[in-house]
């Protein structure tokens, strides 16, 4: 029947394709292909061919540049951030004190006096240790910390000790150990206050303490605490000391104010000073016409007397 159709000049249907099998799609035509955007070109083929992937030396140039770039800015950009994170944590800080002080706990006051059995400060030394105390920008108590404060206090030179309280909820109580002032030391033509450890004392003018002993000599000053500590028990030298002249790096002489020299030995110096308060209590040893005493040999004492001194500004105290 099918051929009678044809013979009649009638169409004959397309023959359906085998059941099972689809019909794969003919390409389109070469220029309709081209014109497809890249992504629909490799869905189309497939995968990816070796003229998809390949990249010429401008697109290179110009991706490492953009990697370039975007490193520099990102680390222009922590740069920034970490200046920024600082000023941030400061005035977050500020910010929570301001609050704290606020709600009761601003500072109204600040107690600064000396530790007990301590020498008193002057207004002078309580105004140095008050300009210390409070950073600037704080107003609360919470914002300090005592251990801050106590070692901000102790970095001044006359200062051996600090103690720090807080007192709720607005007082701070600071006490104070001034470093005590043993001795002037002249070194180099040059003369400073030092303390029994030989520490220079940098706010202590030599001129304010006439009364301190004098220590003479390079190097001196740090090596004359045995001695120091020794006078303070010894009245009756200490009254009559002039200076402690350090010799040779070795030993010590002793100059009296009537101008007497005593040579002490290298070992024991501080028990022949004892020894010498011991004989000006028995026999004013030390009041007599001498011009040297030599104290290096042990067990001896070498005496030799200067008779123009019998006459002097200053009477002998005692008979022969």
């Amino acid at each position: 029947m099918a051929a009678v159709r044809a013979r009649r000049g009638g169409r004959m249907p397309p023959e359906p394709p085998p059941r099972g099998r689809r019909r794969k799609a003919a390409p389109p035509p070469a220029p309709a292909y081209e014109s497809m955007p890249r992504l629909a070109r490799i869905k189309l083929s497939g995968g990816l061919t070796g003229d998809d992937v390949a990249v010429s030396g401008k697109s290179l140039a110009l991706a490492l540049t953009g990697v370039v770039f975007f490193l520099g800015a990102g680390i222009a950009g922590a740069a920034w951030l970490g200046s920024s994170l600082f000023d941030v944590r400061e005035s977050f800080a500020r910010g929570a004190d301001g609050v704290v002080a606020n709600a009761g706990f601003e500072i109204d006051s600040i107690e600064v006096a000396a530790m007990p059995n301590a020498p008193a400060l002057t207004d002078a030394r309580k105004a140095e240790v008050r300009n210390l105390i409070v950073p600037e920008g704080r107003h609360s108590l919470l914002a300090l910390d005592p251990q801050q404060v106590q070692a901000r206090v102790e970095s001044l030179d006359w200062v051996a000790a600090a103690r720090v309280r807080r007192l709720w909820p607005s007082t701070l109580v600071v006490e104070v150990e001034r470093r005590q002032s043993y001795a002037r030391w002249r070194e180099n033509g040059q003369v400073s206050v030092i303390d029994a450890n030989g520490e220079r004392l940098l706010t202590e003018r030599a001129a304010d303490h006439p009364e301190l002993p004098l220590v003479v000599g390079a190097g001196a000053g740090p090596v004359a605490q045995p001695l120091l500590i020794a006078l303070e028990e010894l009245p009756e030298l200490r009254a009559r000391l002039k200076s402690l002249v350090r010799v040779g790096d070795r030993r010590w002489n002793v100059e009296l104010e009537n101008g007497a020299t005593i040579a002490l030995p290298e070992q024991g110096a501080v028990e022949a000073l004892q020894r010498l308060e011991m004989l000006q209590a028995e026999y004013a040893l030390l009041d007599r016409p001498l011009a040297q005493l030599d104290m290096r040999a042990p067990g001896r004492l070498a005496v030799r007397v200067h008779p123009e001194l019998a006459g002097g500004p200053r009477p002998l105290l005692g008979g022969a």
